[in-house]
């Protein structure tokens, strides 16, 4: 397989890093559970490493929704920490695709965005250590958070599983063969 990204692919990578920036934008859910917006952009990304298929594709996508969601001021912490949550986001959601291998294996989709989601989860919870944030309050609903963050995770990986699938089933594969 041709580990060189074609231009194609790299539009493609764009789109689907604004897609991140804007799902967390306009699919706000009102459920105040932690997490809960790994939903739709653990989808997204899960839907892009398997229509890209090269390593690094989720890490690009990532880095390319963290820098335009900190140029927004998007977050929490600051631009820092959103362009460090999202990038945390594609480098082990690719990290454990590269262990695990085809994501539109429903299993593996589910455990590979628990794992990239859950990243998400370790940089707040360290930004919140490095703000001085008291341990005491830190640690309430700390498990609570982290459940969420799996859950949501693996929610947005079976999404993206089932998406890709449903390309497949329809023939996108076999037309992106055709255009490239």
């Amino acid at each position: 397989m041709n580990s060189v990204l074609t231009t194609f692919e790299l539009i493609l990578m764009a789109l689907l890093s604004t897609l991140v920036v804007v799902a967390k934008i306009a699919l706000r859910l009102p459920l105040k559970m932690p997490g809960h917006s790994g939903l739709f952009w653990m989808t997204i990304i899960i839907v892009g490493a398997g229509i890209i298929s090269k390593r690094g594709s989720a890490s690009l996508i990532g880095i390319t929704s963290g820098l335009m969601a900190g140029f927004l001021g998007m977050g929490d912490f600051g631009a820092l920490n959103t362009f460090l949550s999202y990038t945390a986001i594609g480098l082990s959601t690719d990290l454990a695709l590269m262990f695990l291998g085809n994501p539109e294996k429903i299993t593996i989709a589910m455990i590979c965005a628990s794992f990239g989601h859950f990243s998400k989860f370790i940089i707040k919870w360290l930004f919140g250590i490095i703000a001085g944030t008291p341990i005491g309050i830190l640690s309430t609903g700390l498990a609570w958070s982290a459940v969420g963050y799996l859950f949501w995770g693996a929610l947005g990986g079976l999404l993206g599983a089932m998406t890709l699938r449903a390309l497949r089933k329809a023939g996108f594969f076999a037309y992106l063969l055709g255009k490239r």
